[in-house]
């Protein structure tokens, strides 16, 4: 029997649980590895507070269209208004807990964000057809693409430390 790499998930250990579950924890709770070059820890929290801000500024921007009268569309406003909470208490969760998994979901986040936007843009979501020339659609859709892009790099980038 061949023996298993330290990066390749087993499928039972010593304690009776899948060896899956103890890789997958390790990647979700995994840190900026203090082992790591200080210019990497430096942009790897970087990016976390940028890709925060982004995520931080599409919870501002959907309260804003919220308070601005998508609270009274059907569907979509207690959408609009749900988004925000979550992106004002996933923002800091980023920032002060530094771990992949919140990391992983700002990126989550966003993506969700963009794809939203773009159906409602194209096909219509959840009975609303909006476009693109909508207020703050442009700018939204800019800051939840660059948010997905730099959390998920720095995602792949923690991964990849381990």
């Amino acid at each position: 029997m061949a023996a298993l790499s330290a990066t390749e998930p087993s499928t039972s250990s010593a304690s009776g649980r899948p060896g899956f579950v103890q890789w997958a924890r390790s990647i979700l709770f995994l840190g900026v590895p203090k082992s790591s070059p200080m210019w990497f820890r430096v942009a790897i929290i970087l990016a976390m507070v940028v890709g925060a801000a982004t995520v931080g500024a599409s919870g501002a921007i959907h309260l804003h269209l919220w308070f601005a009268g998508y609270r009274h569309v059907p569907r979509i406003g207690p959408l609009f208004l749900a988004q925000s909470i979550s992106a004002f208490v996933l923002a800091p969760t980023i920032v002060l807990s530094r771990r992949t998994f919140a990391v992983l979901a700002g990126a989550g986040f966003q993506a969700v964000s963009v794809v939203g936007l773009l159906l409602s843009a194209t096909v219509g979501f959840l009975g609303i057809h909006d476009g693109l020339d909508v207020p703050w659609a442009s700018t939204s859709i800019i800051l939840e693409l660059i948010g997905f892009v730099v959390l998920a790099t720095c995602g792949c980038a923690l991964v990849a430390r381990r």
